[in-house]
């Protein structure tokens, strides 16, 4: 039997694997990360913290 590998982080899959479609993964972490939209520099759609930023004093 030849070991299956997760799909998203390529880490060994133990105990049951989780399908989406043709697709498996090691966890519902990785199934949900899979799924994300990446930009052209392949970062995910995640967003920045809120930060409130101070006027500078002259």
């Amino acid at each position: 039997m030849t070991e299956l590998k997760c799909d998203f982080c390529g880490d060994p899959i133990e105990g049951e694997a989780i399908r989406r479609g043709d697709r498996v993964y090691c966890c519902e972490a990785c199934a949900f990360e899979a799924t994300r939209s990446k930009d052209c520099g392949g970062r995910g759609d995640s967003h920045l913290p809120h930060q409130v930023a101070e006027p500078v004093e002259r």
